[in-house]
Formats: C-alpha cells, structure tokens, sequence
C-alpha cells in the first residue's frame, strides 16, 4: 500500500496564502459595498424626485391637454416629454434597460433642452439600423448624464451651432458608444485629472475633487461593476475644438 503523501508548507506559503485570501476577501467586501453604495444613490435620487409622481403626471397631463385645446403644440409636446422624461428616471421597474429605452430617454430630454434654449441643439445619432445592437443592456441613466454634461460644460459659454453627434458601432463581442460635441473642450491639465478621477473613482472618498464632477466616474464605476474591469469610458477632448465620451460594454441582450 502507498502511503498517503501529506504536503506540510512552509510558514511563508502559509503566511501567503492568507495574505491572498485576506486580499482576495477584501476586494470583494470594498467591491461589494461600492454596489451597494451606488444602488443607494440611485434610490435616493429617485425618492427625491418622487414628490407626488402622480400628482406631477396628471399635472402635466392636464397641461398637455390644455394646450392641445388653446393650439398650442409645442407646448403640448414639452409637456408630453416633462412626463415621460420623469416617469423613467423615477421608475423602479429595474436599473437595467436596452440601450433603445436610453436613447428614447434622450429623446425627451432633448425636447425639453430643445425648448429652454429655443432648438439651439442638432443631435445625431448613428447606428446599423439593421442590427440589433439597441436590444443590448446598460445601465439606467447612463447616456442622459453625458449630454447632459455637453451641455452645461461644453455649449454654455459657446455661441453658435451647438452640435452632438451619439455613435453606436458593434464588434462581435462588445459596443463602442462614442458621444461627440463640438463645445469649448477641456484644457489638458483638467483632462487628465478628469480621466484619472474617473479611473480610480471612490465612492467612499468621493467628496475630494468635487469641481471635477461625479457623473462620469460614478459611470464608470457602474458599468465596471457590471460588466467588468475590462469596461468603462474614458474622455477625450481638445480645448477649444469639443470632447468626446467613449464607453465600452459588452454585447449582451437580456431576455427579459
């Protein structure tokens, strides 16, 4: 009979592996916390959006209404847009959408931009109209904030033609979205703390460089989540020319 071949280690194998699994426990503890973390935001600006959402659709609807009987469409389609516009940010139904759900999101964000700055914007967006790539998933409010961005950063302090340009390209595997405007840009100093901040954003630590804005890191840290270390965004820009926002997601459609 052969016998039974035991393997001792060493105290440094031994101190090794702990440390590895003590690492390996803490990453997923911080990773773990971090969703945990964002859910939380997420629901708490929805609860503060919630003030009466019913109150809020009827109010609207009833102004739609109004205007369609004084003839007044464009206020009727603003209307319109203020409704559906808060009725999928507050909605709870999930956190993951297509990326169809999102561009409709845009849609009538753009009206409602469209209308406060009397139709100063031209958005395009592009895409294989014969593929499926608008069924694939992202996370809610992820696109929206974005443009949101273009606008408050890239085209306040710009006169003329306000431009924005969204890119939909699918590879076998994955989705690039590019998001392009032509505003004031960002000089290079301010653009690579944007794109460090964004690659080593903390949640916990996320009061620090609150000039630099939290919507694309906390974006970024979403989608990483997500999909993996793999994905996220990353910001390019050249003063004076406009910036580019480019996010990289896997190609997955969720059979919901």
């Amino acid at each position: 009979m052969n016998a039974m071949r035991i393997h001792i280690l060493t105290q440094k194998q031994l101190d090794k592996l702990i440390a590895e699994q003590v690492e390996k426990s803490r990453q997923e503890f911080v990773a773990n916390l971090q969703t945990e973390l964002i859910n939380k935001q997420i629901t708490l600006t929805s609860l503060q959006n919630q003030i009466n959402p019913h109150f809020l659709y009827n109010a609207l609807e009833s102004l739609r209404g109004r205007a369609i009987l004084d003839n007044a469409p464009a206020i009727a389609d603003m209307a319109q847009a203020l409704a559906r516009y808060f009725r999928y940010n507050i909605s709870s139904k999930s956190d993951i959408v297509t990326i169809r759900e999102e561009l409709d999101n845009i849609g009538n964000y753009m009206k409602i931009q469209q209308f406060r700055f009397n139709n100063r914007f031209h958005i395009d967006i592009r895409h294989d109209p014969d593929d499926d790539v608008l069924d694939a998933i992202i996370p809610k409010l992820t696109l929206q904030p974005i443009l949101e961005n273009s606008i408050h950063h890239g085209f306040e302090r710009k006169l003329g033609d306000a431009n924005i340009r969204i890119e939909i390209v699918r590879t076998r595997k994955n989705i690039n979205i590019l998001i392009s405007d032509n505003g004031i840009g960002i000089s290079k100093e301010k653009l690579k703390m944007l794109n460090e901040r964004i690659e080593h954003f903390d949640l916990l630590k996320q009061e620090e460089n609150q000039h630099l804005g939290l919507a694309l890191p906390n974006i970024n840290k979403r989608l990483k989540l997500l999909f993996g270390d793999e994905y996220g965004l990353h910001v390019s820009s050249i003063e004076g020319v406009g910036t580019d926002v480019e996010l990289h997601i896997p190609y997955v459609i969720n059979n919901r």
